[in-house]
């Protein structure tokens, strides 16, 4: 029989527990969430006559966690609050035989190898033979907690170590223990790359894994290297942040963001399992930072650590006094060489080449950083790509500890570092002495990473279910490429279509080779997938290209650049061949409306998508209004409801500039449909596409007929205006934007067309246009546009 994972029981309800819950719920999965049974009652529960045996409060501490850590979490870790019902909480005395029903049982109770040991005796009896349990431990030995168990449970026992929030943070670090299966740990592999939408990195069972070995080493680097030099916390934030390739928060802000508290146990774990004197130093920290504790200053959870808001004001804490002083600008003539720099290696460089005490500051943290990385390969990985996952994807750096030597000239600073006293790993001597002069390279479309144990490069391993086009590319499989776009052959007799403009923007160049793509289509191939190449899918549409013809005041030549977009759009829309738009992260304006237009959606779960032109003046004009309209219309059939039921909620998305913050809020808005399909995976995103292509081949795709349908008319509009009309009065809207909105209600209600009056889409594609091009001639919108072209932030007036 298949092995599935169904239903979950988390044993303990804290911040990760919850998390995991919650993302379980993100795919679909049902868990119980378990915690212990609180000894005494609150006041609350007393006025409400409870006892100590009653369930409401026996399953308190799960409930309230369920509330806080799931509910009410920002940002939030659930997709779709609806989803929290498939998140059952009890308690781990009297819900035990719940674990029966249970494929996976993972122990998240608090950091103690007691603790841990106790749980699992507890649970043993309960779980029906075969059942898979993992602890979530974030650095104690795995081996060591199920020392005392039987070996038919240590078949099925290992670590899943998640990071939060788990919904946002990609990395799954697996741990198998001495006894575990080979074909458990690839079952939960496979499960936490293709179901959870996880990378997957091997772990050794060595004190705090890969990830948190390293990256909590981190912070204690910067906090001496900061007294050394004497910076402040808000000046090394600037310089551990996008400076250096890091989040950014820097060190400190993200020390607030996870709690001091466990910053420091993650360091003290290490610190008291490693027995290597000098590495201990790497895991201790200065009096002030146990201070901090003492005082309960641990960040964002007790409303102040590093920093602290005091009214609309950020301040720092001034680590000699423990009092909050005013932030510090970063003045240092090497950071603001390094802010010139367009490439990572080049800010590196404005650093390692600088002599003040910014500078002297970045060098010796990232010596540190590098010399102690390259220790402990292989004791913690035997290859450098897992621990360059583990630091990417569990700490969101831009690059790994040797990824961030890219472009850099490696021997010339190993040279530096050896001269400087430091000991260099023998390893990459014998790399560098052998002439492989860096950790990483690309040739002939292949990616290679340098493997210790052969000296040499290996390719990059890639799933054989993953479909990368860059790969594509090496092997051949280009069918027509352009500046603005790459079409290629990804088997199967499908297309992909992959925008790789500059910020992922609509350009004239790119709908043109959409078209182009769409002929290629009709002639040779069976379907197309649509998708992005950047960070976003699609932003939206070129401001550059629009602001020369409002300056030109050239009105016809804009309006026939809106209709060529608008009509490549309905072709996609009524494409005989399916045609699956694959978007993630952004799909905001004219990248939502060639989503609205695909014949079908397979999202990344991720997926921030909505009609934003309010923010530069204009009305959606890509036939997003003229979408919504006949969504809403569609939403009627077959009830009796009235037309504004539906058309109010679509009016005041596009009004508003409502963006959903996941494909599962998507859908709720109208900008996807329940039958769209949704991948957590990014990695799978192209794959899955690929699959809805060939499901909708294989069932005999048929697009649906253009049809005519009654005009809607003023009066199921005019209330969506009034409801706005409260808003503007409210002062949340402005006058300007009320004129927006009053175009876009215009052409919901079918223009001029009376109510019942038979229309058909192009006819709202004719007001979309007409009334673009109108707010486009009005000073108003003009100066949004630059706004946004200036600041990247919209502008209001």
């Amino acid at each position: 029989m298949r092995r599935m994972i169904r239903k979950v029981a988390i044993l303990g309800s804290g911040t990760m527990g919850s998390g995991i819950a919650a993302h379980l719920a993100n795919a679909g999965i049902r868990s119980y969430l378990l915690d212990i049974v609180p000894n005494e009652l609150l006041d609350e529960e007393k006025s409400k006559g409870l006892t100590l045996e009653s369930p409401a409060v026996r399953n308190r501490i799960a409930a309230n966690n369920k509330q806080q850590f799931v509910l009410k979490s920002r940002p939030a870790v659930i997709m779709d609050k609806a989803d929290a019902d498939l998140i059952t909480v009890g308690n781990m005395e009297d819900n035990l035989a719940w674990l029966s029903e249970c494929d996976w049982v993972v122990e998240v109770v608090p950091e103690r190898l007691d603790i841990k040991k106790q749980v699992l005796k507890k649970i043993q009896p309960f779980i029906k033979p075969g059942t898979i349990v993992s602890t979530n431990t974030s650095g104690i030995s795995v081996n060591s907690i199920v020392e005392d168990m039987p070996p038919e449970f240590k078949k099925y026992w290992l670590g899943t170590h998640f990071f939060n929030p788990v919904r946002y943070m990609k990395l799954l670090e697996i741990i198998p223990g001495n006894e575990t299966l080979p074909e458990i740990v690839k079952f939960m592999s496979d499960f936490g790359e293709k179901i959870l939408g996880k990378g997957i990195v091997m772990c050794k069972d060595t004190p705090n894994f890969i990830a948190n070995r390293i990256g909590a080493s981190l912070g204690a680097s910067v906090i001496k290297l900061m007294m050394e030099y004497g910076l402040t916390v808000s000046e090394a934030d600037a310089l551990t942040g996008t400076a250096i390739g890091r989040p950014g928060t820097g060190t400190f802000a993200l020390y607030d963001m996870v709690g001091l508290d466990i910053g420091i146990l993650s360091a003290t774990v290490v610190h008291d399992n490693v027995t290597d004197p000098e590495e201990k130093k790497n895991f201790t920290f200065p009096p002030f930072i146990y201070q901090m504790l003492d005082k309960k200053m641990l960040g964002a959870k007790t409303k102040g650590g590093f920093y602290k808001k005091q009214g609309k004001e950020k301040f720092m804490i001034d680590i000699n006094t423990l009092e909050y002083v005013p932030p510090k600008p970063t003045e240092y003539a090497s950071f603001a060489a390094a802010k010139e720099q367009k490439t990572l290696a080049g800010k590196l460089e404005a650093f390692f080449s600088g002599d003040d005490a910014a500078a002297r500051f970045v060098w010796e943290h990232m010596k540190y950083y590098f010399v102690y990385a390259t220790s402990k390969v292989p004791e913690i990985s035997d290859n450098i790509l897992n621990v360059d996952r583990a630091i990417k994807w569990g700490y969101n750096h831009t690059v790994g500890p040797f990824e961030v030597w890219g472009g850099l000239d490696l021997d010339k600073y190993v040279a530096r570092m050896e001269a400087e006293g430091s000991q260099v790993a023998d390893w990459v001597k014998k790399m560098l002495a052998s002439g492989i002069k860096s950790f990483y390279k690309s040739e002939g479309g292949v990616d290679y990473y340098y493997s210790l144990q052969e000296n040499k490069y290996l390719p990059i391993p890639v799933d054989p279910g993953f479909i990368v086009l860059k790969d594509l590319k090496a092997k051949n499989k280009v069918v027509k490429e352009s500046k603005a776009a790459t079409l290629y052959d990804i088997g199967d007799g499908v297309l992909c279509f992959e925008i790789h403009t500059k910020n992922s923007a609509i350009s004239t160049a790119l709908v043109d080779f959409m078209r182009e793509a769409r002929e290629e289509l009709e002639r040779n191939w069976d379907g197309m997938v649509i998708t992005g190449s950047g960070r976003n899918f699609c932003v939206g549409a070129d401001l550059t290209e629009i602001l020369p013809y409002i300056q030109a005041k050239k009105w016809a030549e804009a309006d026939e650049a809106l209709k060529k977009t608008q009509y490549v759009y309905m072709d996609n829309k009524y494409s005989l061949k399916p045609v699956v738009v694959a978007p993630y992260g952004m799909a905001l304006g004219g990248g939502c409306e060639m989503v609205l237009h695909g014949s079908a959606v397979q999202a990344a779960g991720e997926l921030y998508m909505g009609l934003v032109e309010v923010g530069v003046g204009v009305i959606p004009a890509g036939g997003g209004v003229k979408e919504m309209t006949v969504r809403a219309l569609d939403r009627i059939k077959g009830t009796t409801a009235f037309a504004v039921d539906f058309i109010i909620p679509y009016l005041q998305n596009i009004g508003t500039a409502k963006v959903s913050m996941s494909a599962k809020e998507a859908v709720k808005l109208g900008y996807m449909k329940p039958s769209d399909g949704i991948t957590l995976s990014s990695d799978l995103l192209i794959a899955d596409a690929k699959k809805k292509v060939i499901e909708m081949i294989e069932k005999n795709y048929s697009p649906p007929a253009p049809k005519a349908f009654a005009a809607p008319g003023r009066n199921n509009t005019s209330l969506a205006r009034m409801g706005v009309k409260v808003m503007q009065d409210a002062g949340m809207v402005s006058e300007y934007d009320m004129h927006i909105f009053d175009q876009i209600v215009f052409i919901m209600s079918g223009g001029n067309a009376t109510a019942g009056t038979m229309i058909n889409e192009y006819y709202l594609l004719d007001l979309e246009r007409e009334a673009f091009i109108n707010l486009c001639k009005e000073q108003k919108t003009q100066d949004r546009i630059k706004h946004m072209l200036t600041t990247g932030k919209p502008l209001r007036n």
